[in-house]
């Protein structure tokens, strides 16, 4: 008889030759271009650059923008919270500056005593509570002398009726935090606050325009609203909510015939109305960030083939040429990240550039579609068909997830620090934040953002 630990190496040998011989099978997978190579010939418009993002990523086009408002012009916050909400502890980014329970999961899975997580929400449940968590914010973002640029910029927010993820009132903070005249003090009009009338989750709300067809669509584009719990990996988190859109306005009286006379849609219904009209999200954070006037043209369809991957990992090499592979990682940066060019673009017109932050979950290679590869975010968020016909760049940069250090299980942008990428996450010195100045000066052609020293 075959002593069971001897059976069991027995079993692990036949597994470990089985997986060699799968592998040695399957296509090796061509390595991305650098980023260099599809940035030929491309006259970005330096003062023309914006961010938006969902989740994680709203917090990161948020902070991003603070960083470097120098040179952005614009961001879109969808479920995000304030600058330096967290202050590099993850209780507070658990506790105080979003309800996210898949955090506090991953904190009961290493034990609390590691990370000594915040049990339940501890958001602001009213305007006072927003504006003293706007204020513990600004604290922080005040401290950058570049932050005068950021009064005539243009801000787009938006919070979902059923998002019990990034509550209403960390939104509230971030509206506060810009507008109040004692803090950024935003120009009356260049913020605009899409609060809890759309009847949305915690998602990318997107209408039926270009949405994929077949049997598989649902995996690349779900309909809204979702009750799909987060942490299912086959969710996309982006919904098409036309139909759901459509319904409210005609509960409330907001599609008005042309002899509805003038109290049509009824005026305490006016701002419902107007947010419902809001369905395709993409479209209304670009036109709001940069004028009805210079997105003129109707979006178009686009093909997922436009979307072109490039190796996002290489632009470390810049800060550290021997060793940039495992900065990368350390950062949770993931090889392939993503690029939409416009054919106007690629001609050497003068375009626009905006980033795209995807939120939690949604980074890497989430396209398992049979026949299909590639990031479902960056091909179906709904920005590349405006894009195509008003010459604007949208870069993708992705997050992986990753089960050791750092602490990324659910691949979040870095939007807390602790045990991920450390106490300057949020400063020109987070690696996250430096390698995506970086990049936007790889599109430019120039160094035009600040790349702090590590």
């Amino acid at each position: 008889m075959v002593p069971k630990n001897v059976r069991l190496f027995q079993r692990i040998l036949a597994a470990t030759a089985l997986m060699v011989f799968v592998f040695a099978l399957a296509p090796a997978q061509a390595t991305p271009p650098p980023l260099t190579d599809l940035a030929k010939g491309l006259d970005i418009d330096k003062k023309s650059i914006s961010v938006s993002g969902i989740s994680s990523g709203a917090f990161m086009a948020h902070q991003f923008h603070i960083v470097h408002s120098e040179h952005i012009m614009g961001a879109g916050i969808i479920a995000g919270g304030p600058y330096y909400c967290s202050q590099g502890n993850i209780q507070r980014a658990t506790h105080k500056c979003s309800a996210f329970g898949f955090l506090e999961s991953m904190c009961r899975d290493l034990g609390d005593d590691q990370l000594q997580c915040a049990k339940g929400d501890g958001t602001p449940k009213n305007k006072e509570q927003a504006k003293q968590l706007a204020q513990k914010s600004f604290v922080g973002a005040k401290k950058w002398s570049t932050l005068r640029n950021i009064k005539t910029d243009k801000v787009y927010l938006f919070s979902g009726k059923y998002d019990a993820l990034v509550t209403a009132g960390v939104m509230d903070a971030v509206y506060d935090l810009y507008t109040a005249p004692d803090k950024l003090g935003l120009k009356e009009g260049n913020v605009r606050y899409n609060r809890r009338n759309f009847p949305a989750p915690h998602t990318v709300v997107r209408d039926g325009f270009n949405r994929p067809e077949g049997p598989e669509a649902e995996r690349a584009v779900a309909d809204c609203p979702s009750s799909t719990p987060l942490g299912d990996q086959g969710y996309p988190f982006i919904d098409d909510c036309q139909q759901v859109a459509q319904k409210e306005m005609k509960n409330n009286g907001c599609i008005c015939s042309t002899d509805a006379g003038a109290d049509c849609p009824p005026n305490n219904k006016k701002e419902l109305c107007e947010d419902l009209k809001d369905v395709d999200l993409a479209g209304a954070i670009l036109k709001h960030i940069y004028g009805e006037e210079a997105l003129a043209s109707e979006r178009v369809k686009t093909e997922e083939k436009q979307v072109l991957e490039f190796d996002q990992r290489r632009i470390f090499e810049k800060f550290f040429p021997d060793a940039w592979r495992t900065e990368a990682q350390n950062a949770s940066m993931a090889e392939r990240a993503y690029i939409f060019i416009p054919k106007t673009c690629k001609k050497g017109k003068k375009c626009k550039l905006h980033v795209a932050f995807h939120g939690c979950l949604q980074g890497g290679e989430t396209d398992t579609r049979p026949g299909h590869s590639g990031n479902l975010f960056a091909k179906f968020s709904g920005y590349n068909e405006w894009a195509e016909t008003n010459g604007i760049v949208v870069l993708y940069p992705q997050i992986e997830s990753w089960e050791g250090a750092p602490l990324n299980p659910q691949g979040c942008w870095d939007w807390w620090g602790q045990d991920y990428t450390h106490k300057k996450y949020h400063t020109k010195e987070g690696p996250q934040i430096r390698v995506m100045a970086q990049m936007i000066n790889v599109l430019v052609g120039e160094e035009l953002l600040e790349v702090a020293a590590k």
